[in-house]
This record gives C-alpha cells, structure tokens and sequence, in this order.
C-alpha cells in the first residue's frame, strides 16, 4: 500500500515563514579545505562544502519582523545566535513540515548541509522512519534532487567525512546525548579523519540546524553549549509546547488546529480537580527571621522524569521560583519580595501571609 499525502495551506505557511527568513539571500554555497599538514590526504576529499550566508544580520531581522507581523506574532529585534521557534500542534505534521522546509531552503537558496538534533534514541528513530516513508513523495515534489538522510554513528565517521564533502543535500539525525559531553566519541580526534574531530568537519559546513522538541534537547547550559559547538547558520525550534519562545515566526495552536478540523476535540487532561498542575500553586508554610529572611513555601516541581510532585522548599527574598519549579513556565516572574502589607486579594496562596512576606510576579 502506497501512503498519499495531502498538501495543506498550514503547513505551507509555516515552511513559508521560515523562508522569508532569507528573502535577498543568492543562491549558492562555500567551500572550505579539509587539508591537514602531514596527513595522509588520499583517503579524504581536500575541499568540504558549506553552506554560506550572503545577506546581515540586519536584513534577517528586517525579514523575521515582516513574517512576525504578518501572523501577528510578537515583534523581536534580537537575533540570538539567528534562533527562531515554529509552534505546531501535535499531530498536525511537524516532521512534514521541517522536512519540506529542507528541500525549500535547498530550492530557493541553494543550502545543502542540515542537522536534525532531537532528544532521545526513539524520537530520532522514528524522524529517521519519517525520511522514509516521506521519501518517494518529496522526491516527486523536488524533481528527484539528490539527498541523503543518516542516523549519526560514531562507528560510522566516514559517514560524517560524507556529509561535509558531498554537495548534495546531506542531512543527519542525531541525539544530543551524542555530542553534550567532552568525552563523546564526536569531539575526540580520529586517525580515521586524518587526525581530527568529526566535530571540526561539521563546524566547517555551516550546518542549519532543526530542534525537534527544544523543551526536551537543550534545557541546560550544557545542551545549549553543545548546539553552538556546531556552529550553526541558524537554529530552527520546532515544537507543541516550547519553554522558551525565542524570535516566534509561526503558530498553530490547539484551538487553531480544532477550528482547522485538523482535530477532533481539545481536551484536558488530568487526574484531580482542586489544586492540578495547570496553574501556579505557591502556599506559604512559615517564616522565619533567623539570619536574614526566609520562607518555606511548597510548590508544584517538575521532576527530570518529567513528572509533576508538590514539595516545600525554603527561600530567600529574591529567589526565582521558576528555576526552583524545574523551568515551569507557569511561575516565570514569581519571587518571594519583602513588603509592609500584604494585598487584600491574593489568590495565588492558599494560606494567610505575614506582614513582611508576599510574592510578586514580574
């Protein structure tokens, strides 16, 4: 059984609006050498390919600002190491999406160079099966243009060799896992790439990269260092629920998607009525004046394992419960402050406050 798939105005617009990105961008690409001194050079191609971006800064903002507006979007001016977020519901076909946007910016622009990073082992198993199924499609679309899609192995390095030569459009799936640490096979030297890191080849061409659930790949300093180890052109963050909305060019929302037809029914989901983890439940327990001012405040905290538990915890005026919720976006801005009075109506807490103790939110 052969699959058929349906080309939708949303998912257009969405690819659209990473593409107006580069709107003055000429076609083309770069080239870099992959000579070392002393090495054996006849086991490796000495030119790489890149990609390679021909208009500012300040025209991509110009541009980001244009898409913004149009789907009336928060207006940003900060490009943020050129970082842009595409919001989609999930089951209205992000993978689809991201994998069109591919061969368009290849189209239009001429990139050929494209790095998939996503959380875990099965997400990136299941892209990998995505490319697959997709495949014969896309060919059709894009009049066979040569393309070439791989799981990273660090067994398979000539595999990495490949997508810095080929000129082509290469684009490679890999988990984060496999390059957050220093001690990842990726950033150590190889005598199979001529003494260097397969990390360097990768540098070297510029790559775009796609996040494929943000919230879950680089939400810590580490994995955000990690994406810049890439060196990217620009980094594109694709997700249902993003933790952070960093330069937003297109949103398709649940009530968008239901109005769409493209779901059935938005539901909630739970498993209690009073006191659910949908919004931020802060309660004071005490207070205390033993060196300095403190709290014990409890709060809904999220767990690595992504799971939600009430806990108390202790304070200072000035902490941020955001960073102590486990990032929840829900109490972004709240901080325990000092204050005189407390305000007559304040339906965040669920017990009395003291005179000296309130939250603000920011």
């Amino acid at each position: 059984m052969k699959l058929k798939f349906k080309q939708q105005d949303f998912q257009t617009d969405a690819v659209n609006a990473v593409c107006t990105l580069f709107h003055g961008q000429q076609r083309g690409t770069s080239t870099f050498s992959m000579e070392q001194s002393g090495g054996q050079m006849e086991l490796f191609a000495s030119v790489g390919v890149s990609n390679a971006l021909y208009i500012s800064d300040a025209d991509i903002i110009e541009n980001m600002r244009a898409v913004q507006k149009q789907n009336a979007l928060p207006l940003t001016a900060d490009l943020q190491g050129r970082q842009f977020s595409i919001e989609m519901e999930t089951g209205t076909g992000k993978t689809y999406v991201y994998t069109k946007t591919i061969f368009e910016l290849h189209k239009e622009f001429g990139f050929t160079k494209f790095i998939i990073v996503v959380p875990s082992v099965a997400i990136r198993e299941g892209v990998y099966k995505s490319f697959e199924i997709t495949g014969e499609h896309f060919a059709t679309l894009y009049d066979n243009v040569p393309c070439r899609n791989f799981i990273y192995n660090s067994t398979n390095l000539s595999d990495v060799r490949q997508f810095a030569t080929s000129a082509n459009i290469e684009i490679m799936i890999i988990n984060i896992d496999a390059f957050r640490k220093a001690e990842n096979i990726i950033h150590q030297q190889q005598d199979r790439l001529n003494g260097d890191a397969a990390i360097r080849f990768i540098q070297d061409t510029n790559p775009i990269v796609i996040i494929d659930e943000p919230q879950s790949v680089d939400n810590t300093q580490k994995a955000k260092d990690a994406i810049a180890s890439l060196n990217p052109l620009c980094v594109f963050r694709y997700s249902a629920t993003h933790r952070e909305k960093v330069n937003l060019l297109y949103r398709l929302t649940p009530v968008d998607a239901y109005q769409m037809g493209l779901v059935k029914q938005i539901c909630v989901s739970s498993n209690q009525v009073v006191g659910g983890f949908n919004r931020p439940y802060i309660r004071l327990l005490s207070v205390s004046n033993d060196n300095g001012f403190r709290a014990r405040i409890e709060l809904d905290i999220e767990g690595k394992d992504g799971k939600m538990s009430r806990k108390a915890v202790t304070v200072k005026p000035g902490a941020d419960l955001f960073a102590l919720s486990g990032n929840r976006e829900l109490y972004e801005g709240y901080i325990p402050s000092l204050a005189l009075t407390v305000p007559p109506k304040w339906s965040r807490l669920n017990s009395p406050i003291p005179k000296l103790c309130g939250f603000i939110k920011l």
